[in-house]
């Protein structure tokens, strides 16, 4: 899988989305000529496009390098507990078509979800033109199988039913968080990111990127089932998990006052929305009743991020998920800096991190680095 200069460029332009000339000069450190020769060699193979910017002052004018926005249809999906969403876009990354099912305990299951995941498919209207296809998973990646406890997924190989619908496009497999560090990378830059993800469950992703030609090292984090000195069951098999004890779960137990299992709790996550919603909007209404209930989950998940922090020096931490705020970001933040002196800043995302638009991008990558050119 040799990575030529051509692959270099698309790289390039999937990454930074559009660059000059100069530019891919700098950076290949190659001949106008020898560019000009790449650059027509990709546009008719229909694999970029370029535009000529007007200019309001005398000199020469500047040529704007593109991907080819009609022939870099991809699709990325999300696999979570709550939904499995689909995102097709095009070689700018605008959404061409999305669909959107929500998750219930009847879906769940290798036969059941797999299911799904083909009627869904089989509704999108662009299945001739995609090239590639990325697909995160709440759950683990191990040699391209899924296992979700969350999902009951054991040695799910998703790529059997995609390629009855998608025999010629590039598929790949990762971890929802994996996709949130690919996108929180690309969107907002930053070379190590520590992304934290708190909901139903909680989770992480350590993200180090060594340049755009070079594969990005990602470590998955499971977060919630590390030992956090509990002592109820949880669903991983584990006793005292981080997430029976500092999670979504923990808080609507505190504030409900009822004896919940986790493992209920996790297959039954629909009949518990409304409580949900109202426990994590809480702080709008009643930020001291919020904060008393939150108080265990700042205090036990502040260890866990500073520990993670020390453990691999992020130059920035981000905090996604349904159950975050800009409330809930603060907090966590005030607490940190009553336990340590060291200064880590922790950047609100919430809902705002595009899964599929990072899974995406790393099928994207993949097929660029197969591409016969």
């Amino acid at each position: 899988m040799r990575l030529n200069n051509p692959k270099k460029i698309l790289l390039t332009l999937l990454f930074k989305g559009k660059v000059y000339r100069e530019e891919l000069l700098n950076e290949l450190k190659i001949s106008h000529s020898t560019l000009t020769y790449f650059i027509n060699n990709l546009i008719s193979n229909e694999l970029i496009s370029v535009k000529t910017e007007k200019l309001f002052s005398a000199g020469r004018p500047k040529h704007l390098i593109l991907l080819n926005k009609k022939n870099w249809k991809s699709l990325g999906i999300r696999v979570g507990r709550e939904v499995v969403s689909l995102t097709v876009f095009d070689g700018y990354f605008d959404e061409l078509e999305k669909i959107t099912v929500k998750i219930t305990k009847e879906h769940l299951g290798n036969k059941n979800l797999d299911n799904l995941l083909k009627n869904i498919l089989l509704k999108l209207t662009y299945k001739d033109s995609i090239k590639s296809i990325g697909i995160a998973f709440s759950g683990n990646v191990i040699q391209n199988k899924i296992f979700s406890y969350i999902l009951k997924l054991q040695n799910y190989d998703p790529k059997i039913t995609i390629n009855t619908i998608f025999p010629k496009s590039q598929i790949t497999i990762l971890n929802d968080v994996e996709a949130i560090a690919t996108e929180e990378f690309i969107k907002h830059g930053g070379k190590k990111i520590l992304v934290i993800n708190y909901g139903t469950g909680v989770g992480a992703c350590f993200y180090e990127s060594h340049g755009i030609y070079e594969k990005s090292e990602r470590k998955v984090i499971e977060l919630g089932h590390f030992y956090a000195g509990g002592k109820d069951n949880c669903y991983c098999g584990g006793i005292g998990c981080l997430e029976t004890i500092a999670s979504d779960y923990a808080v609507l137990k505190k504030a409900k006052l009822i004896d919940l299992n986790i493992s209920d709790f996790i297959s039954n996550e629909e009949k518990f929305e409304n409580k949900l919603d109202k426990i994590r909007n809480l702080y709008l209404t009643n930020p001291e009743e919020a904060e008393i209930l939150y108080s265990d989950v700042f205090k036990i998940l502040s260890i866990y991020v500073l520990n993670l922090f020390k453990l691999f020096s992020p130059k920035k931490i981000i905090l996604s998920g349904e159950g975050v705020s800009p409330w809930f970001t603060e907090k966590l933040q005030e607490k940190l800096s009553l336990i340590t002196h060291q200064k880590i800043d922790v950047e609100f995302r919430g809902l705002k991190n595009n899964i599929e638009y990072g899974a995406s991008i790393d099928s994207l990558r993949e097929y660029i680095l197969n591409l016969q050119i």
